[in-house]
């Protein structure tokens, strides 16, 4: 520890000063890092599905919005181009745009296991396109062999007469410094998309990617304390808003480094020794700080007299006992036949209606309701999950599967 002193001193009184890259730090660290590049891996995406598709009852894209837009993997952000012709005027040369175009970007999204991403991209697919309205089997199956001469050939194709975009919007949102900055995608398409593949050699997570053509791109910023973002941050769709019990750095840290605080007395007082010519002087500083970092230490472990840390004392240390369950999805008609069991009905109705996806129906509700309302609701609730509603049939088979 002297002999590090002793360099210090005098490396300090030969007039040689240590110190970081200037044009870096006033550049990059100054203000906050304000012109600190961003992070590529700090950003969300929201999807808005047109209100045509459905809603939280009856479309997945909108039952899962939330999740769907932290399951982006990774996205491009909008890139253009500008048609710039070159002219001759009188002899000068002359650029002159013509158009702008803008460049597809691509987005890749987690295969999730419960199939929300899947969902999304078959719900835009049979929206659009009526080959997924088709029944392959059966006396109308739309694919048995014929020619055009055949019956009554059904519609394939765009056939759909669908004219308004399955989604509103997309936003790609980039995050920084508490603030976000938005590129809005309008009227987007999507010019390709797929379910990326399966292999046995390889045990790598799968995923799905869309390619996506739009219309135009708005820009917008704001703070995301003051202008939330949809799904972002919202503890319904796993996020953590626990503060942490180790504590957090306060405004006190600032005045320990500030004029009048700990570090600069020491550290004056540490120079002063040397200058007056005390004796033992190396000692005396090393000792000094030392007595320092202990003090700055202490402090930051008990939230004591320096102020450096406020240890947060209603923090939560227990841990939640609740578990989730992921059991293999049954198929419809699986869950249908046991609601069939008036014993197996009982078990199933309160978890299926406490899901929400019957908009102002609890429990409560449903215990109250008539003979015919309790009829139309246990009907609504097969309906939505012949439809495909992800939701009922994860939360049915989690609870079979609690049965077996």
């Amino acid at each position: 520890m002297s002999s590090i002193v002793d360099s210090f001193l005098y490396n300090f009184t030969a007039g040689t000063h240590l110190r970081d890259a200037q044009h870096a730090h006033k550049i990059y660290t100054n203000s906050n890092f304000t012109f600190a590049p961003k992070q590529k891996y700090m950003y969300h995406v929201v999807f808005q599905p047109n209100a045509e598709v459905g809603n939280s009852a009856t479309a997945n894209s909108f039952l899962f919005q939330k999740e769907l837009g932290i399951l982006v993997k990774s996205t491009d952000l909008p890139s253009f181009r500008a048609s710039v012709e070159n002219k001759q005027q009188y002899n000068r040369k002359k650029n002159i745009q013509t158009r702008l175009d803008y460049q597809d970007i691509r987005m890749t999204l987690h295969d999730d296991n419960l199939g929300a991403v899947r969902a999304m991209l078959k719900e835009y697919y049979k929206y659009y396109f009526a080959d997924g309205n088709r029944s392959p089997t059966g006396s109308q199956a739309a694919y048995l062999p014929r020619d055009k001469y055949f019956g009554d050939v059904p519609n394939y194709g765009l056939n759909n007469r669908k004219r308004t975009p399955f989604f509103s919007y997309i936003t790609i949102y980039q995050l920084a410094r508490r603030q976000w900055f938005a590129y809005t995608l309008l009227n987007p398409l999507l010019s390709a998309w797929d379910h990326g593949n399966v292999d046995s050699t390889d045990g790598s997570f799968n995923e799905a990617s869309m390619t996506v053509a739009y219309e135009g791109v708005l820009y917008s910023e704001g703070k995301v304390s003051q202008d939330p973002i949809v799904g972002f941050g919202d503890a319904d769709v796993g996020y953590d808003v626990e503060k942490s019990p180790l504590g957090i750095i306060d405004n006190g840290i600032a005045g320990e480094f500030g004029a009048g605080g700990l570090l600069p007395a020491l550290l004056g007082a540490a120079v002063n020794e040397f200058l007056t010519g005390g004796s033992n002087t190396a000692s005396n500083f090393a000792s000094a700080a030392a007595a320092g970092v202990v003090s700055a230490a202490v402090a930051a472990v008990t939230g004591g007299g320096n102020g450096v840390y406020n240890v947060d004392s209603q923090a939560d240390t227990t841990v939640s006992s609740a578990t989730e369950s992921n059991s293999p999805q049954l198929d419809a008609a699986a869950i249908i036949a046991a609601l069939n069991d008036p014993a197996t009905k009982a078990l199933l109705t309160p978890a299926l209606i406490n899901t929400g996806v019957i908009p102002n129906v609890d429990i409560n509700t449903y215990n109250s309701a008539t003979a015919v309302e309790k009829s139309a609701i246990d009907q609504n609730l097969i309906n939505l999950i012949q439809g495909g509603n992800l939701l009922l049939i994860q939360t049915a088979s989690n609870a079979l599967a609690g049965v077996a």
